[in-house]
């Protein structure tokens, strides 16, 4: 079966505090006349973690965002395979309305979940959930595609340009507009970025969105990277420690020695493979899922590569 026969949905456990503890949020499909987590298939384009958040937001009424990801669930539709993947879901705010999709919502304990869910495969998402700690993320991010160092430097007049200043390519603008959901899924209310062009063109559509200043952070520069490493080192130590959900974007040549710093701080609570890998495409990031009241512990790492 080729890779893009696939059919890839997203969507959310969304969760709140009951008088009873922590309720669950599930949905009735009145044409399936079934009980699931409200989610629904990535359109052509569009980044996972944007259509978990979208997702919800059409089936439910509800905005929330993303915390650390649940086991996807793997299965067999119309002789496809099809991968749901799903993230806790905080509630921000929204009120139902039934639609075509959802007639009836229910917001139920663990125990009333688990009885009332149809397939037997979402009671090991809900399980997950039920266990998952509060987070905060720090998102790493590779700047996207850029205009070729070479061409750039060769300009049509015979005159070199600064490397610093070479922009991003078409290609690169839709990537980094592409992120904007992806950004926002996670609340990320802080950007950091190298002050190379390519790196501020990157976060610029998400901080123009969100009204977000974008920090500019020399030391992650290539040139300032060649020149101190161990700058990144430092600085890199002291954005770990701050609460705030944030991103940082910089360079694939500056990215081994951001995920030297990371791994020498971090405490995982489980092995990941590839946690601290450096190796990124443009526009991929990371995402580091940080326990609340222990920054140094790790609960979550993914990856999504553009």
């Amino acid at each position: 079966m080729a890779a893009t026969d696939k059919i890839v949905a997203a969507g959310a456990v969304v969760t709140r505090s009951g008088s009873n503890g922590t309720e669950y949020l599930l949905v009735h499909r009145s044409y399936r006349s079934d009980w699931s987590f409200p989610k629904g298939k990535v359109d052509p384009g569009e980044h996972v973690l944007t259509a978990a958040v979208r997702e919800v937001r059409e089936e439910t009424g509800f905005a929330i965002e993303l915390g650390i990801p649940l086991p996807t669930q793997t299965y067999k539709v119309e002789g496809k395979l099809k991968d749901s993947r799903y993230w806790i879901g905080n509630l921000l705010a929204g009120e139902f309305v039934a639609n075509d999709e959802v007639d009836e919502i229910a917001w139920l304990t663990f125990e009333e979940a688990a009885k009332r869910l149809t397939y037997e495969h979402d009671i090991e998402v809900l399980t997950a959930a039920s266990v998952a700690k509060r987070t905060s993320p720090l998102m790493i991010l590779r700047h996207t595609q850029s205009v070729k160092r070479a061409e750039w430097l060769l300009s049509a007049d015979g005159l070199a340009e600064i490397d610093a200043s070479r922009p991003l390519t078409a290609v690169g603008r839709m990537q980094a507009n592409s992120l904007v959901g992806a950004l926002a899924a996670f609340g990320i209310s802080e950007i950091h970025s190298s002050d190379s062009r390519r790196c501020r063109d990157t976060v610029g559509p998400f901080a123009t969105a969100r009204s977000l200043a974008v920090k500019l952070e020399k030391s992650v520069s290539e040139e300032r990277h060649q020149e101190h490493p161990e700058n990144v080192r430092t600085r890199v130590s002291k954005l770990v420690r701050e609460l705030t959900p944030l991103v940082l974007c910089t360079h694939r040549p500056v990215m081994p020695t951001v995920m030297d710093a990371l791994s020498e701080y971090f405490e995982l609570e489980s092995e990941t493979k590839k946690a601290f890998d450096p190796a990124l495409t443009p526009g991929s990031l990371v995402v580091y899922h940080r326990d609340s009241t222990d920054l140094t512990k790790v609960v979550a790492v993914e990856r999504h590569l553009h």
